[in-house]
C-alpha cells in the first residue's frame, strides 16, 4: 500500500478490530447486541475510511484486512478444535428422483441456466449499470471498475438465492428481466453523457 492514505490505513484497524470484537461477541455465553452492533460498526467505519481515503481501491485495502484477520481467526479455531464424535449422515436428500420417477432433466437444466448464466448477465449488467451511475456521480474511472468488480459477485450471488427460492419460473424471468432492462436503460443513459 505505497503512498496510501493515512484514512486507509485507519480503516485497516477499524476493520480488523470490528473483526476480533465480532469473534468476541459470538464467542460469549449469550449473544451481546450491544458488542455485535459495535464489531459491525467498526467494520462500517473501517470501509467508510477506505472510500474517504483511496475511493474503491482503499475500500478493497481495507476489506483485505479484515478478511485476512477473519482467515487467521478461523484457522486458529480449525486448528485448536477437537474432531467431531458423530459420522456425517448418508443420506442425500432430494439430489435424484427415486427409482420410476421422472428425472425431470429439462426442468433441471432450465433451472441451472436461470441462476448460473442468465443471473450472471443481469449481475453484470447491473454492476454496469452502477459504473455508469457512479461515473456520472464524477467517479475516477478505476474507482467505477473497482466498484464494478465488487459488485458483481455479490450481485450474482444474492440474485441467484433469490431466485432458487422463487417457486414458479414466471417470477424467476420478472426478477431477470426488469433488473436487466433497467441496467441497460442506466448503461445506455451512461454512455450517452
Amino acid at each position: 500500500m505505497n503512498g496510501a492514505s493515512p484514512l486507509v490505513w485507519a480503516g485497516a484497524v477499524a476493520a480488523i478490530l470490528g473483526v476480533l470484537l465480532l469473534r468476541r461477541a459470538w464467542g460469549l455465553p449469550r449473544r451481546s447486541a450491544a458488542l455485535n452492533g459495535a464489531a459491525w460498526a467498526l467494520l462500517l467505519v473501517g470501509a467508510a475510511l477506505g472510500v474517504a481515503g483511496n475511493g474503491a481501491w482503499g475500500a478493497a485495502m481495507v476489506s483485505l484486512f479484515g478478511m485476512g484477520m477473519a482467515a487467521l481467526l478461523l484457522a486458529q479455531a480449525a486448528a485448536a478444535s477437537r474432531p467431531g464424535k458423530t459420522r456425517a449422515s448418508d443420506r442425500k436428500a432430494h439430489m435424484l428422483p427415486a427409482k420410476g420417477e421422472p428425472r425431470r432433466i429439462g426442468r433441471r437444466l432450465l433451472t441451472f441456466l436461470v441462476t448460473i448464466p442468465l443471473a450472471m448477465l443481469v449481475s453484470l449488467l447491473a454492476a454496469l449499470a452502477a459504473r455508469s451511475l457512479a461515473g456520472l456521480g464524477g467517479w475516477a474511472e478505476a474507482d467505477g471498475n473497482g466498484l464494478t468488480l465488487l459488485l458483481l459477485p455479490l450481485l450474482w450471488g444474492i440474485l441467484a438465492f433469490a431466485l432458487l427460492m422463487m417457486p414458479r419460473r414466471r417470477t424467476q424471468f420478472a426478477w431477470l428481466l426488469l433488473p436487466a432492462a433497467a441496467s441497460l436503460g442506466l448503461i445506455w443513459i451512461g454512455g450517452a453523457a
